[in-house]
């Protein structure tokens, strides 16, 4: 059987089978879903990115021997538990748990613990960038996890 969005051949014994989606694209989707997005609004985000953490410039994880590390999709939580409209960016494990913190400390006390990039992704963060809300030919057909320069695919779209 062939993942409906990538076209890799899936087995349907293969750990992260769900339906007719591969281990990759499985996960994306279902994480994508959880917050009313679309596969391809993800990748345009991603995209602009340029595929890292906006706040520590690093991949997702580390153990890519582990299989795919998913990026935290990181939300206004003022706005509600999660929709299209609050969504920021996509963060790794580490910076989306730190962000949050940060953000309670300066409800409490603002201007007493200032971080400057944290400051600036919250001021402009990359999924309300306008090259965000544009989807690219590259953003279609597959899921962008973690580096793309390993997924083997060429891409097209520059900064």
């Amino acid at each position: 059987m062939d993942c409906r969005i990538c076209d890799n051949f899936v087995y349907s014994n293969e750990p992260g089978f769900r339906r007719n989606l591969c281990p990759e694209c499985g996960p994306a989707v279902r994480q994508a879903r959880r917050y009313g997005l679309r596969l391809e609004r993800v990748n345009a985000i991603l995209r602009v990115q340029n595929d890292y953490c906006p706040l520590c410039d690093e991949g997702p994880g580390d153990s890519a021997a582990e299989g795919p590390i998913w990026w935290q999709i990181d939300h206004d939580h003022e706005c509600c538990t999660g929709c299209p409209t609050c969504v920021r960016g996509l963060l790794c494990l580490g910076c989306n748990t730190m962000l949050g913190h940060y953000e309670a400390r300066i409800r409490r006390r603002p201007g007493y613990w200032v971080i400057p990039k944290a400051d600036e992704y919250l001021a402009a963060p990359p999924a309300k960038r306008a090259q965000a809300r544009k989807l690219h030919p590259d953003d279609f057909g597959w899921a962008r996890v973690r580096y793309t320069s390993l997924s083997g695919r060429p891409l097209t779209w520059e900064g």
